[in-house]
């Protein structure tokens, strides 16, 4: 198959949620929508791959993306960005290698194009399907009561109940407050009453996941406090609640040890060129229990390294998604359809809008329906009468 990619475009597609979210531990407010800035890779047999360029325009501009995309892929065969062994990717093809290691994001459209031109899925090209269905954890418990004042801590409690009625078996709930939007003390106490009303409002069989977005950096005291109030809550994994440091998290696992906390730690979704020395410390040490390098801007090529190299350390594989909309739950979907260490995936609930056909989800989890490609199809006629008029070709 002689397939070569003729033509390239990016064009921003605003991606909404289906509430206003609120601010974090470091950040204001994120409010009702963000863009996807989706990227089409087109072939002269009319074969499309797709991608998301979020990572790259995060400090990027248009002209330059176009330029890179014209530069790197216009005039590529199709067969080789990657390297194929017994259906499954062992690596990338030499015409893209640095490519991809410097832009970890486009090794997905690379997945989803040569799928779609073998009519194999990303998930086979991964290595092959280990579970029928991907759980997947509402993300959108920010700080909600600050959005509600009147409701305080109830706040949230309210949007997990409403999260366990949509179908979800587990969320995640930002904490941090103390670390930037309200003082210390009493930030940690608006964080441990929100974690266990929310637990009151779901019941014990639901998961609770815990990020602090570093609010307790600076605090140890306020975070043992949080760690020791917080048991019967049985939260089952603290994620970022203080900056990656050998020394911290040795004494978070001596306080959960005193406490009687089982939680996992996790750490990474920050770590731009993973696996990074502090990070590898970490796992060296036995300190973290998950890993979490974004799934896009890292890319599929950067995952599976990472996964390989977490191969009996007993760390688990729990890709960051948030930012990346509705293109990220295709694209995680896959990763954990074929990763065996794989815990859940992050879910935005964004509304559907260009792409199709969308991903069952039922029992807390998606139905892994393996198309060719990531099974990412985009809507041509809604593109047309609403995006298009934004969307930028590369040359």
């Amino acid at each position: 198959m002689n397939m070569k990619i003729t033509q390239v475009s990016v064009t921003p597609v605003p991606s909404h949620y289906r509430k206003e979210l609120g601010k974090n531990a470091y950040i204001d407010n994120i409010g009702m929508q963000r863009i996807e800035w989706v990227v089409r890779a087109r072939t002269d047999s009319g074969v499309e791959g797709v991608t998301i360029a979020n990572r790259f325009m995060r400090a990027g501009r248009v002209e330059d993306l176009l330029k890179l995309l014209g530069k790197s892929l216009i005039g590529l065969e199709v067969d080789s960005l990657l390297e194929i062994k017994n259906g499954a990717v062992t690596g990338a093809g030499k015409s893209a290698a640095r490519l991809f290691r410097d832009q970890g994001w486009l090794s997905i459209l690379a997945f989803d194009l040569y799928g779609k031109a073998h009519g194999v899925s990303a998930v086979q090209l991964l290595g092959g399907k280990v579970r029928d269905s991907v759980p997947a954890y509402d993300t959108t418990l920010y700080f909600q009561d600050f959005l509600a004042p009147e409701m305080g801590f109830r706040q949230p409690a309210i949007e997990a109940a409403e999260a366990k009625e949509a179908g979800y078996r587990a969320l995640k709930i930002k904490t941090g407050r103390g670390g930037r939007w309200m003082l210390p003390e009493a930030g940690a106490r608006r964080d441990i009453d929100v974690v266990l009303a929310v637990r009151e409002a779901v019941g014990p069989e639901f998961q609770i996941y815990v990020d602090a977005n570093f609010g307790y950096d600076g605090h140890p005291d306020l975070l043992e406090q949080f760690i020791k109030e917080t048991v019967p809550a049985d939260i089952f994994w603290l994620e970022e609640m203080i900056t990656h440091d050998v020394a911290g998290y040795r004494a978070m696992r001596e306080m959960q040890a005193k406490h009687g906390s089982e939680a996992l730690l996790v750490c990474g979704e920050v770590d731009r060129e993973p696996i990074g020395n502090t990070f590898q410390d970490l796992i060296d040490e036995g300190l973290i229990d998950g890993y979490q390098p974004d799934i896009v801007g890292a890319g599929y090529l950067k995952w599976m390294e990472i996964d390989r190299a977490l191969d009996g350390t007993g760390v688990r594989s729990i890709p960051h998604n948030f930012g990346n909309g509705t293109f990220g739950t295709f694209a995680d979907i896959a990763f954990g359809a074929a990763t065996k260490t794989f815990v859940s995936l992050e879910d935005e609930r964004n509304f559907p809008h260009i792409y199709g056909p969308f991903p069952e989800f039922s029992g807390g989890a998606y139905v892994v329906e393996e198309r060719p490609g990531l099974g990412v199809e985009i809507d041509e006629d809604l593109f047309q009468s609403k995006y298009a008029v934004h969307e930028w070709k590369a040359t």
